[in-house]
């Protein structure tokens, strides 16, 4: 009878690729505008920004808090998850097709399913090759940076999150549970491995307030034990992935190995290394085995190799573009790889190392090109000899079948784990969306024309932020890169038609804060050390007119945020790095700062400002909330401030909006997740219920078309929240310009829209249900001048019949729009 693991491998033996989804069309990098070491620079650049953006009293740990904040709300998930609870205000937007950073990837018990791992984004199920992808980890806080699946009785998931968390969940992703028996609190977790040749048995390396440690579990990850203790906090263990038992431990310079009882272990002897400061240990099945170790020493990793099982030891490899990413194959003891921005492969053992290909070229090719950075690479053995090799990046997970000669991306369709920076939905179509996201780019949607989730087009790549218009439209866009400002023209037909350089020799945020003029559309406003006036000139060009006010003469290094009243364009709100706030009542000509009664002392970093819609003198920012207020409340212009609402938790406060221009009702978004200002109480609510997933929330926008607020998150793509107080239909636009006509109307089963145009054009004529949402797109394309009929037939896009109800069809041309309430009666 063959043997449970035999059974194994056998079935990855036999897996065979399926026919991948259609690649998106993909420009050329953002970077090359620059030099193609950007995307390098980029990395480190932008985690200082986010250290920054999460500032602090001396002694607060952000990271601790927002820990406890997450294990707070897993908790009430996994209460609620056992009684089924759904909110349906609820709703995912996408991206079905742009996937984002990817960690880990691990086989089922079974080896019939893949399990993906994501920043942010949880734990995913498909396939092994990337078909019918599914989240498992939306109740879990933390995302997924190490991952296994154990269990003689059915798969447990073990999945190491932020901060040191560890949480198992044998549900499928229902309930995360903190595992029994580890002493003290962790605060890292270096590897989890599964025994192949046990499959109750888990293997954790762990550092905690106790000591770093080498843990096992003997019932597939519910529990553990110690079983040895390091002698330093820098080590890492291997075990056989094809027939586990024996354990390789190194800790800092010194090997160690046991038969596989965790009870005697044999002292191997020294690497040839002293001090390191971080150890990667790596090893082929193939060979004594044949041992890889990457040490960190005096800033510099160096690969070292041992092909006698670890008793004499050889200098390989220099190493200068690592994440501390290293594997090697179960059945060569010659192909090891490492990874940083991009994957390197030796086919000599570590002697010499080659790309697998420049990140770039994923732009030409992203089907069999990899994407650039790599947290995660696993190599996973098959019966007869084979292997199976999954690459985690930023855009997502490849698969080889050949020692990555050649990759595979099996992330193409429905891997939902885009890191959006913000959004801007057109005032002229809820449906009609622009995306910043980290990595994927400028993105763009036109909507849901098949399935609950959206495809985006990425127009450009990159990182963006800070979408932003004067009318809400998309006619003419501005946006971030770190490293000049994007110019977007024409909501139907767009082009990127300007990359402007930011101005010379200010001193800004990696990914500056802007926003349009209001009485310029071809205008917006830079925050560096003084506010910058840019006036576009067209391609390249622009003008910038600095303020005469220099905002860092009260501290700080530039303005995090500016902010500017709907209802007098006098009236004005700006944010430093620092946490003081100036105001000014003409315009910007005098500027004075706020009293200090505001976040200025608590260690406040701004990153957003919002204004109600009639009343110009009141207005809220958010910002840094560790060490006090997250959000605060202006009612005099920004004279003086004070703590907006009680109940919001210890977090950090990325974006506000207000639900409309006539409902006054604070959202924001925040590392800890959505909430809600309720305006009777003055309390904040968590509106993410049980239904939303549990990851940072970065932006939010109000949509009141379509009754909504819409969210970017850091990790598990765009949802919308339905707002309850916003019932009505929505409101038809004047219709004249375009002479919009339905007949008959009401009508059943079919109604004729006719309109009219001046000239050639693009048209987007689509149809909407009461909620705002697209049910039905008529016509996308050019249409010639005069006058035009189309025939709605009563039906969604997928061909479904629609229920009987108000409905609005909306057409979109260049110059204008029109829309016009329709009434389907069955």
């Amino acid at each position: 009878m063959m043997s449970r693991r035999l059974l194994i491998l056998a079935l990855l033996a036999v897996t065979t690729l399926s026919t991948v989804q259609a690649p998106p069309t993909l420009p050329q990098p953002t970077e090359h505008r620059q030099d193609q070491n950007a995307e390098l620079r980029h990395a480190d650049q932008r985690r200082a920004w986010l250290a920054d953006m999460h500032r602090t009293a001396p002694d607060v740990d952000w990271r601790a808090i927002e820990r406890e904040n997450g294990r707070a709300l897993q908790e009430q998930r996994n209460a609620a998850g056992r009684r089924d609870i759904h909110d349906e205000r609820w709703a995912e937007v996408g991206s079905r097709n742009q996937a984002g950073r990817m960690h880990v990837a691990a086989v089922s018990t079974l080896a019939d399913s893949l399990y993906g791992g994501s920043s942010r984004g949880g734990v995913w199920k498909g396939s092994l090759d990337g078909n019918g992808w599914r989240p498992l980890g939306d109740n879990l806080w933390g995302g997924s940076h190490g991952l296994v699946v154990a269990g003689a009785a059915g798969d447990v998931i073990t999945s190491i999150t932020d901060n040191g968390g560890l949480h198992y969940s044998e549900d499928e992703g229902v309930t995360w549970l903190e595992p029994g028996g580890i002493a003290g609190s962790l605060s890292s977790c270096k590897r989890v491995a599964r025994d192949a040749g046990d499959p109750d048995r888990v293997l954790l390396l762990a550092r905690g307030n106790t000591g770093t440690y080498l843990h096992v579990s003997r019932d597939a990850g519910r529990s553990y034990v110690q079983a040895r203790r390091l002698t330093t906090n820098y080590g890492d263990f291997w075990v056989d992935r094809r027939l586990g038992g024996a354990v390789y431990l190194l800790d800092g310079n010194r090997l160690y190995r046991s038969d596989g009882s965790l009870l005697v272990w044999t002292d191997l002897g020294t690497l040839p290394y002293a001090g390191p400061s971080n150890v990667v240990l790596a090893a082929s099945e193939a060979g004594a085995p044949t041992l890889y170790a990457a040490a960190r020493v005096s800033n510099q990793w160096r690969l070292y190799r041992s092909v006698d099982a670890g008793t004499n030891w050889a200098y390989r490899f220099d190493i200068n573009d690592f994440w501390e990413t290293l594997c090697a194959s179960t059945v060569d003891p010659d192909l090891v790889a490492f990874a940083g921005v991009e994957l390197w492969r030796s086919a000599n053992g570590g002697g010499s190392f080659a790309k697998v290909n420049n990140w770039w070229d994923y732009y030409d090719d992203p089907v069999n090109k990899l994407h650039a950075d790599f947290p995660g690479l696993d190599c996973i053995p098959t019966a007869g000899g084979g292997e199976i090799w999954y690459a985690a990046s930023d855009g997502g997970l490849y698969r080889s079948d050949d020692g990555l000669a050649t990759v595979l991306n099996i992330s193409l369709t429905g891997l939902g784990v885009s890191q959006y920076y913000g959004t801007l939905t057109s005032s002229n179509d809820p449906d009609l969306l622009l995306a910043g996201a980290q990595d994927q780019g400028y993105q763009r949607s036109t909507g849901p024309d098949r399935g609950p989730t959206w495809d985006f087009d990425q127009l450009i790549s990159g990182d963006y932020g800070h979408l932003t218009s004067t009318d809400g439209s998309h006619t003419l866009v501005y946006s971030v890169y770190p490293g000049f400002v994007l110019v977007q023209e024409g909501e139907i037909a767009p082009s990127l038609s300007g990359y402007l350089d930011f101005p010379a020799g200010e001193s800004h945020g990696w990914m500056p804060f802007i926003t349009a003029d209001p009485d310029n559309h071809r205008a917006f406003y830079f925050c560096g050390s003084r506010l910058h006036h840019g006036s576009w000139l067209g391609g390249d060009n622009v003008q910038y007119t600095a303020s005469s006010q220099l905002f860092t003469v009260a501290g700080g290094s530039y303005l995090t945020a500016v902010g500017i009243a709907p209802s007098d364009h006098q009236k004005r709100i700006a944010v430093v790095d620092n946490g003081r706030i100036w105001h000014t009542v003409d315009g910007g000509s005098l500027w004075q700062l706020s009293a200090d009664t505001g976040p200025s002392a608590h260690y406040f970093y701004g990153t957003a400002i919002v204004h109600a819609a009639a009343a110009a003198d009141r207005a809220w920012i958010g910002g840094s909330g560790y060490s006090g207020y997250g959000v605060w409340r202006t009612l005099d212009g920004g004279v003086t401030w004070s703590g907006a609402g009680t109940g919001l938790p210890s977090t950090l406060v990325y974006g506000l909006a207000l639900e409309s221009p006539t409902r006054e009702v604070l959202y924001a978004a925040t590392e800890a997740g959505p909430y809600r200002l309720d305006p009777d109480t003055d309390q904040w609510e968590y509106i993410g219920g049980t239904t939303a997933p549990l990851t940072t929330y970065w932006s939010v926008e109000a949509v009141p078309a379509a009754q909504l607020v819409r969210f970017g998150t850091y990790g598990r793509g765009i949802w919308d929240y339905a707002t309850a107080s916003i019932t009505a239909a929505p409101v038809a636009a004047p219709a004249a310009d375009l002479e919009l006509a339905c007949a008959p109307n009401p009508f059943n089963p079919r109604t004729v829209v006719s309109f009219r145009i001046d000239r050639a054009d693009h048209a987007m004529v689509t149809v909407h249900d009461a909620a705002g949402r697209r049910v039905a797109t008529l016509h996308d394309g050019g249409l010639n001048e005069g006058r035009h009929e189309m025939i709605w037939n009563g039906r969604h896009a997928r061909g479904q019949e629609c229920a009987s109800g108000v409905y609005l069809v909306r057409v979109v041309t260049s110059t204008g729009g029109a829309s016009l309430s329709i009434v389907l009666v069955r």
